[in-house]
């Protein structure tokens, strides 16, 4: 399926499945997030969104006090799309081609495991 307009550029994309995991690496921990779409169009093409669910303390512009700044500070999760470091495909640019849901995830797992196996220096399973 596509939107037939000069300003869209791709067909849809459908989300396929979601998974999370918890990574820890030394002192740091993250909940990671990943989005497998499926393209609509082109069989065996997906995209995959790589989310880490980072604390960010943010300074909303309202409510303000009667000098016009904020009067409260608020810390929320966000999720960011950083990708996976040490991928053989650039997510937010490629697709990934592969010629189902699982293997699809077989290549996330596997560029998960390298960026792993680069951080900590021990083998993955």
């Amino acid at each position: 399926m596509r939107v037939a307009h000069s300003a869209i550029t791709n067909p849809l994309y459908a989300l396929a499945n979601t998974f999370e995991l918890d990574v820890q690496l030394g002192e740091d921990s993250y909940s990671l997030r990943i989005e497998l779409f499926r393209n609509t169009e082109t069989e065996g093409h997906f995209r995959c969104h790589a989310w880490e669910l980072e604390r960010f303390r943010l300074t909303p512009t309202f409510p303000m006090d009667e000098n016009g700044n904020p009067t409260h500070a608020s810390d929320d999760v966000l999720m960011v799309d950083r990708g996976i470091a040490h991928s053989k495909t650039h997510y937010q640019l490629e697709d990934i081609v592969a010629p189902d849901l699982e293997a699809a995830l077989g290549i996330v797992v596997d560029d998960l495991k390298r960026f792993l196996e680069h951080s900590t220096l021990e083998k993955a399973r």
